[in-house]
């Protein structure tokens, strides 16, 4: 197998590195500093047609969706490790956690990156903040509520943990960690202190 991955650190090309760790798969990762601009020039656009991270390519086949691509790994090339299928009992709550974890969460949380710190000063949007926030601190809520005082979302770390687990880094990072719950925020840790998440977040271009 050929498996290559363009990687910008602290992007949802992360999910990917974390879960070829967790996997034991031999990625081929090309780490690149993250510019904005530059995902939108030419060169890269014929990697990534839509100028966002990440692009994944197996052989000629190429991959832009983290949660798709950490699902094709895990099926494809792990026999299935860290993830569910419907002869298993949790397969439900699998499917809505790797869904929730971008489609449930992850608009929410880029509005609140772009208009607390990416965007430029006089882009940003308080109202648009303020929204983001509120639908945030929904569901964050909806995660507090789900979680135990111990362990993962399912009965043992699977990759719907590296999906929510990427978005609450980003919480984290855009200041707001503080709209999480005192078990949302110790499950962080917990996920935090996993060897493979060390390993991908200490990538560097």
């Amino acid at each position: 197998m050929s498996l290559k991955l363009i990687h910008f650190p602290m992007t949802r090309s992360l999910r990917v590195v974390w879960a070829g760790y967790e996997l034991g798969l031999d990625l081929d990762i090309e780490t690149r500093p993250f510019d904005r601009a530059k995902l939108k020039q030419p060169d890269y656009l014929k990697l990534n047609p839509v100028g966002k991270t990440p692009v994944f390519f197996d052989g000629d086949k190429r991959m832009i969706e983290s949660v798709a691509i950490i699902e094709y790994l895990a099926n494809k090339y792990a026999d299935g490790k860290l993830s569910r299928n419907a002869s298993h009992t949790d397969y439900g709550d699998y499917l809505q956690w790797m869904e929730f974890g971008e489609a449930g969460m992850g608009g929410y949380v880029g509005q609140l990156l772009g208009h607390s710190m990416l965007l430029p000063e006089e882009q940003r949007i308080e109202a648009m903040r303020i929204w983001a926030e509120t639908e945030m601190k929904t569901c964050l809520g909806f995660l507090e509520s789900s979680l135990g005082d111990d362990g993962y979302l399912l009965d043992e770390f699977s990759l719907a943990d590296i999906s929510i687990g990427y978005i609450l880094f980003l919480v984290k990072i855009s200041r707001n960690g503080g709209l999480m719950g005192e078990k949302t925020a110790a499950y962080f840790a917990r996920l935090s202190e996993r060897d493979g998440w060390k390993r991908a977040s200490a990538l560097k271009p």
